[in-house]
């Protein structure tokens, strides 16, 4: 397991299977730092006929990178370059003290896609079938002492936090676990999806 980090460590330990019609990944992070971490844990997720917003835990990112490896979890998607955005939708977050874990599972649905918050889901025909060499399974945290990073619990699911950044750039830590795979395949997005994924996600 390889872990990047600007100050502390997250510790994860996952377990993949196939249950039905997704990929369940089971997985506990721990927070090994000296410092609190915000944890990434949730994506907000706004019905589209009432509006009202609630918080998805089960929102994945999953990019399959040149080499091959599919990078998936909950982390800070690559921003799209066809618009303007102001700022990156931050996933919610919990707060782990020091020496604190917590347990989820994350449900990843059949057919395995490529996803992105910033991305709906496409045709099947504007998939192509791809090979995976490889599964990454990666989860986001900030430091809680981060310089300019302000924390709120979310009016519409408080058990969540809101983070905003107050000063530019903010660096997200990026913790992940290398999973073995045996004849995978992956629809690949045809359309102009980014892929760049970095140990560090600035904001």
């Amino acid at each position: 397991m390889d872990t990047a980090a600007t100050r502390g460590t997250l510790h994860l330990d996952c377990h993949p299977n196939k249950v039905g019609d997704a990929f369940v990944f089971a997985y506990r992070a721990a927070n090994q730092s000296s410092v609190a971490l915000f944890v990434m844990d949730a994506m907000p997720s706004v019905d589209p006929g009432t509006h009202a917003v609630s918080a998805d835990p089960n929102a994945a990112v999953v990019i399959l990178r040149p080499d091959g490896v599919v990078m998936l979890g909950k982390f800070i998607a690559p921003l799209p370059q066809d618009r303007v955005l102001l700022a990156p939708d931050l996933p919610l977050c919990v707060r782990l003290e020091p020496g604190q874990s917590i347990e989820r599972e994350l449900r990843v649905p059949l057919p395995f896609a490529e996803t992105s918050p910033y991305f709906p889901e496409l045709r099947l025909r504007d998939y192509a079938l791809a090979e995976v060499a490889g599964v990454a399974f990666a989860i986001g945290f900030f430091p809680a002492d981060t310089r300019g990073l302000y924390a709120a619990p979310a009016a519409y699911a408080p058990e969540y936090l809101v983070l905003a950044p107050t000063v530019a750039p903010v660096v997200a830590g990026l913790a992940w676990q290398r999973l073995p795979v045996k004849r995978l395949e992956i629809l690949r997005r045809k359309d102009d999806f980014p892929r760049e994924i970095r140990s560090h996600e600035g904001l």
